[in-house]
C-alpha cells in the first residue's frame, strides 16, 4: 500500500486518527496526576512523555489543544506541580479507563479504582499500584502554532522505585518493572530486551552490555532449583483443572516420586501410569479431612502439599457484583471453601507429618483476596474469604517458625487459568491474557520448588513475583 497525502486526507477521521498514531511506534504509558486548589484529584494517561535532558531532569509531554477545558493541564498551570506515574501489566485496562471524559467533580482515581498516595511537600497525588513513580515540576509550556497542541515540560524532583530496578550504572529496568508500552491510541504492548548495547564511537565495535546485577524481584529468577527433588507430592483437589495439571506436571519433572491425590469424588481422577495413591476428601467436612489425614501412608515422608482448591461461583450462586447482593448462605459457603476448609486441613496435616521433616505447602490463592491491591471492588464473598486465607497462612507460619518446625507456607495466586472457576469471565480476555492450566501448573511447581525458609506466610503469583496481602 502506498498512500499521497490526498489519500491519507480522505479517511474517515477515526480511521487516520488510529492510523497515524500507530506511525510513531511504541510509546511509554504514563498516568498523569493532579488536584485542583481544593485537593480535588484528577488523573489521566498519556502516550508521549520524552526525556528532553539529565541536568536538569527534564522530561517532556505534548497534549491535547486548551480549546476547551482540560482539568489535567489547567491543575498542572494553576499548581505548577504534577505527578508522572509508569503503567504496568497488572493496571493498563484500568489506566486506559482514565481517558474517559469523566466530570470536572469527578475523581479517575475513584472511578477506576486506584489509590491515592500523598507526600509530604507536593500538592499532586501519585497512583499508589505504580512502581516508578515521579513528582514533577513545572517549568514551560509551549504552544504549538502548527495544530494547537501543548508541550509542556517538567523537572524530576523526587523519583520512587524499588532497588532492585537499579543497576550499579544507573540503567532502570523497566521490564522487571513490568512497564508496558502503547502503539496507537488503545493498544497495549509488555516488551522484550534484545540487548544493552556499548556507547557508539566511530572508532569502537559495539558491545552488549551485561547488566545481570539488575536483580528481578522474581524468587524463580534469582534462585537455583535445590539439588535435591521431592520424594513424595501431596495434592488436594486433584480433580480441578489447576490440580489435575499439576499432577501430571510433578510427574514429568519428578517421574521417581510417589503423589497422593486427594479429592472430594476419587472416581473422576484420571488414571496415571507412576506411584500414586488416591485418598478420598472433602474440605467442608471435617470428619472426611479427618479420615483423609489417617489414610496418610506412615513411612514416606511428604515433601510439598499442594491444596488447589478454590470457589467463586456454582449454578446457584454467581460472584455479587454489589453490595445490594449479600447473603449470609453466600458468605458462609465461600469461607468455608476457601479459608477455614484448607485451615483446617493444614492443621491436621502438621499434627500427622514428622515434625523434623521440611515440609512446603502451597495454597492456591487470588490476587482479588489483596486488600492492597483492590481496585475494582465486587465478588464480595470470594475477596473476602481469600483475605482471610491470607491471614491464616501468615499466621499458620509464624506459628511453625516459632516452635522451630521447618514448614514453609505460601498462598500461591495462579494467574487467569482457563478453567471451570474462570469460564464465564473469559468474554473478553485475548489468548495472550489465559493461560493453558499446564502452563500455570508449570509455573507453580517452579516457584514451590526454589522456595527458602524466609518466604513462608508471603503471597507469590505463578511468575514467583510477591504481591500484598
Amino acid at each position: 500500500m502506498k498512500l499521497t497525502k490526498d489519500n491519507i486526507t480522505a479517511l474517515e477521521t477515526h480511521e487516520r486518527v488510529l492510523f497515524i498514531n500507530s506511525l510513531s511506534g511504541f510509546k511509554s504509558a504514563n498516568l498523569v496526576g493532579t488536584a485542583d486548589a481544593l485537593q480535588r484529584s484528577n488523573l489521566s494517561i498519556v502516550s508521549s512523555v520524552v526525556h528532553l535532558g539529565a541536568n536538569p531532569p527534564l522530561l517532556g509531554m505534548v497534549m491535547r489543544p486548551h480549546t476547551v477545558s482540560r482539568g489535567t493541564l489547567e491543575n498542572i498551570l494553576d499548581g505548577g506541580v504534577y505527578t508522572l506515574n509508569h503503567v504496568h501489566e497488572d493496571m493498563y485496562q484500568q489506566a486506559h479507563q482514565t481517558s474517559a471524559r469523566y466530570p470536572e467533580d469527578v475523581s479517575e482515581f475513584d472511578e477506576v479504582g486506584f489509590t491515592e498516595q500523598w507526600e509530604d511537600g507536593l500538592d499532586a497525588p501519585f497512583v499508589k499500584e505504580s512502581r516508578i513513580k515521579m513528582g514533577m515540576k513545572f517549568r514551560e509550556k509551549h504552544t504549538l502554532g502548527i495544530n494547537g497542541t501543548e508541550f509542556v515540560i517538567g523537572e524530576i524532583i523526587s523519583i520512587e522505585m524499588a532497588d532492585e530496578l537499579i543497576a550499579e550504572d544507573g540503567f532502570v529496568s523497566l521490564e522487571k518493572a513490568g512497564t508496558v508500552a502503547v502503539s496507537s491510541l488503545d493498544t497495549y504492548h509488555s516488551t522484550n530486551t534484545l540487548a544493552s548495547l556499548s556507547y557508539a564511537k566511530p572508532e569502537d565495535k559495539l558491545t552488549v552490555l551485561n547488566r545481570d546485577n539488575v536483580t528481578s524481584l522474581s524468587i524463580t529468577d534469582n534462585r537455583q532449583a535445590p539439588h535435591s527433588s521431592p520424594e513424595c507430592i501431596l495434592v488436594i483437589a486433584a480433580s480441578g483443572g489447576i490440580g489435575e495439571a499439576y499432577c501430571k506436571s510433578v510427574l514429568t519433572q519428578f517421574p521417581d516420586i510417589q503423589l497422593i491425590r486427594m479429592a472430594r469424588d476419587v472416581e473422576k481422577l484420571p488414571p496415571l501410569t507412576a506411584d500414586v495413591l488416591d485418598i478420598e476428601v472433602d474440605l467442608s467436612d471435617d470428619d472426611s479431612i479427618d479420615n483423609a489425614i489417617s489414610a496418610l501412608p506412615k513411612d514416606t515422608p511428604i515433601d510439598w502439599a499442594f491444596i488447589a482448591s478454590g470457589w467463586l461461583h456454582d449454578e446457584q450462586m454467581k460472584p455479587e457484583k454489589t453490595y445490594r447482593n449479600l447473603t449470609r448462605k453466600q458468605f458462609l459457603y465461600s469461607y468455608n471453601i476457601n479459608a477455614v476448609g484448607p485451615a483446617i486441613f493444614i492443621s491436621r496435616l502438621l499434627a500427622k507429618v514428622d515434625k523434623k521433616h521440611p515440609l512446603k505447602i502451597g495454597v492456591l490463592s487470588a490476587r482479588v483476596g489483596s486488600v492492597s491491591d483492590n481496585r475494582l471492588g465486587g465478588w464480595h464473598s470470594y475477596r473476602a474469604s481469600k483475605s482471610a486465607l491470607h491471614m491464616l497462612i501468615k499466621n499458620i507460619a509464624i506459628e511453625c517458625n516459632n516452635t522451630r518446625k521447618p514448614v514453609i507456607i505460601v498462598g500461591l495466586q495462579p494467574g487467569t487459568t482457563d478453567t471451570a472457576l474462570s469460564a464465564p469471565f473469559q468474554k473478553n480476555l485475548t489468548a495472550a491474557q489465559l493461560q493453558t492450566p499446564q502452563f500455570t501448573a508449570e509455573h507453580l511447581i517452579r516457584v514451590m520448588n526454589v522456595l527458602e525458609k524466609e518466604d513462608s506466610g508471603k503471597l507469590f503469583d505463578f511468575e514467583g513475583f510477591p504481591f500484598q496481602p
